[in-house]
């Protein structure tokens, strides 16, 4: 909408404006394909776009990539655990790069987000453009209560589509007046997908599937003593069931808690065993991704 609209332009981003995307490492294809015609397209209008991937130096070296992190620490993102990617392999670096950049454009000071609060001092806040649909309100956070000091006084989170009232139906018929065909965004191994798309990977992409597997089967054999924890009364005292048994409890999480992967792809394969290739990629798109972070 930027490149097409001077009303958008004009509302949402008057001054100096930046394309910024933070390689996960785990993107589909697709994804990869639609950055290389994007940034295309943003050079011919003079727009400076950067896709930050983990060679430029902004990403943390435990997180150069969502499966780098998994297999250096045999670990496994999931559905029992905090949300860490997004912050790691996202947010990090795009502020690390913005605070770089805004140091070099405006020669205010660089390390540990001054650059960017004494920016914001000068000039005011920076307004952080993010596509969040009408729908997805719920992902909407309050800048004011983030924990972090330099973003409550350096950045501002702006929402455009929730403004212009545009859901993802919306978004992908303007998408398509452009001719333009774009499938969601988000790291194939994701915790947070559904069956469908669990059953997309099953079809489209085994190889990356059958990794995931292996990550995972990786994690629950380093962490196997926790499979078996005894639960404890108030005393320390193990705990029987009415059978007179000890009771234990199994912390040891793979991707679905303690549903292994495997039996998750066999559930997909099963579920949806009548829908044609078609009707599993129709699905992907018209859902969206399976991304819930707030920003």
């Amino acid at each position: 909408m930027y490149l097409d609209d001077k009303v958008f332009r004009d509302r949402y981003a008057p001054n100096d404006f930046l394309v910024l995307m933070s390689d996960t490492g785990d993107e589909f294809d697709a994804t990869y394909k639609h950055v290389r015609s994007v940034q295309t397209r943003c050079a011919e209008a003079g727009v400076e776009f950067v896709f930050l991937t983990s060679d430029m130096g902004y990403h943390s070296p435990n997180w150069k990539s969502l499966r780098h992190f998994y297999r250096t620490h045999d670990a496994i993102g999931s559905k029992a655990y905090p949300k860490t990617c997004t912050d790691q392999l996202k947010l990090q670096p795009i502020y690390r790069f913005l605070e770089h950049w805004v140091s070099k454009r405006y020669g205010v000071s660089h390390g540990r987000k001054r650059g960017l609060r004494e920016f914001a001092a000068l000039h005011g806040r920076i307004h952080m453009i993010l596509g969040i649909a009408k729908g997805e309100e719920r992902r909407v956070s309050d800048p004011e209560k983030n924990p972090r000091r330099w973003f409550r006084e350096s950045i501002l989170p702006v929402y455009p589509l929730l403004d212009l009232g545009m859901d993802r139906t919306a978004c992908q018929e303007y998408l398509h007046s452009k001719g333009l065909y774009v499938i969601p965004s988000n790291c194939k191994a994701c915790p947070f997908l559904s069956l469908e798309e669990l059953e997309y990977l099953r079809r489209f992409c085994p190889d990356d599937l059958n990794d995931w597997v292996e990550l995972e089967a990786a994690k629950l054999e380093k962490h196997r003593d926790k499979s078996s924890i005894l639960v404890t009364d108030a005393n320390g005292r193990p705990k029987r069931n009415k059978q007179g048994q000890i009771v234990t409890v199994n912390r040891n999480y793979g991707v679905f808690g303690v549903t292994p992967l495997p039996v998750k792809i066999q559930q997909a394969a099963e579920k949806f065993r009548n829908w044609s290739d078609e009707q599993i990629a129709e699905y992907r798109y018209s859902h969206g991704h399976c991304v819930g972070t707030a920003y």
